[in-house]
């Protein structure tokens, strides 16, 4: 517990840093006194008694409507693979890539440097409870969220999707890419033992994985949730047999909020 709040204490310090720096408030792709320029702001949240900093994405068509969807990406310090740092970036870049979409992008204003391993799961998925919590009401009324993910965060994504049930229901699209071995081995069980919610409602999930993942694993998975045929569940599983961990997310990102956005 105490390595904990050291942890988060050091993120909410970055936070406040990145703020100081002139990050509250930056424009995209237009110029400072446009006022109807898509830009991205950090706030500040409350999770577990403790304050922590999270930027937000807010495209041009904000102003306009206060009813956009929201995209939550959950994204930690890579354990093994350091080059992906622009995973924000990727998930904006396919929400523009939707004809007609306009959505909300929010994240953790500084990537904490943590594994997302399935014995901490709770502790992850709390902490975007209360991200969403805040960002209800305060930036978009629209219920429909979408949890995005990959590597071991996109294990927490498919945990997340599985413990849901009707009433606790918090996100209604799911995209995952990539997950952990780990996170796989976790989630082939509770789907074997059928040990989660079954009451649930209008979910998406889009699964993918690419070369550097184990295949044999994943399309197990993939054959779980497609045999089961579950009525609450619109599911697509897509192999990137051509792209690896470093190179699949860009793509995968973009597919698959074309999948659960359906345009």
């Amino acid at each position: 517990m105490k390595s904990q709040v050291v942890m988060w204490t050091a993120i909410i310090a970055l936070g406040v840093f990145a703020v100081s720096c002139g990050r509250a408030n930056e424009e995209v792709g237009a110029p400072a006194d446009t006022a109807t320029a898509s830009r991205i702001e950090t706030f500040t949240f409350g999770s577990s008694d403790t304050e922590v900093e999270a930027k937000i994405f807010l495209p041009a068509n904000y102003e306009a409507d206060r009813n956009l969807p929201a995209i939550f990406l959950i994204d930690y310090t890579e354990q093994h693979f350091k080059l992906a740092t622009d995973e924000f970036e990727k998930v904006i870049e396919g929400t523009q890539r939707v004809s007609g979409l306009d959505a909300l992008v929010i994240t953790l204003a500084v990537t904490p440097n943590v594994d997302a391993e399935p014995d901490t799961f709770h502790e992850h998925y709390e902490l975007f409870r209360s991200l969403t919590s805040h960002v209800h009401g305060r930036y978009t009324n629209n219920p429909a969220r979408t949890f995005i993910g990959k590597g071991s965060e996109s294990g927490v994504v498919l945990m997340a999707l599985l413990i849901e049930d009707a009433e606790t229901s918090l996100f209604h699209n799911f995209i995952a890419t990539d997950p952990s071995a780990m996170y796989s081995s976790a989630v082939i069980e509770m789907l074997e033992d059928e040990e989660f919610p079954a009451d649930k409602m209008n979910k998406k999930l889009h699964f993918s994985f690419s070369t550097s993942n184990d295949r044999e694993q994943c399309r197990a998975l993939i054959d779980l949730i497609e045999g089961a045929q579950y009525p609450w569940l619109t599911f697509e599983a897509v192999e990137y047999s051509e792209t690896d961990y470093e190179t699949t997310y860009p793509i995968s990102y973009a597919d698959g909020i074309q999948f659960v956005f359906g345009r």
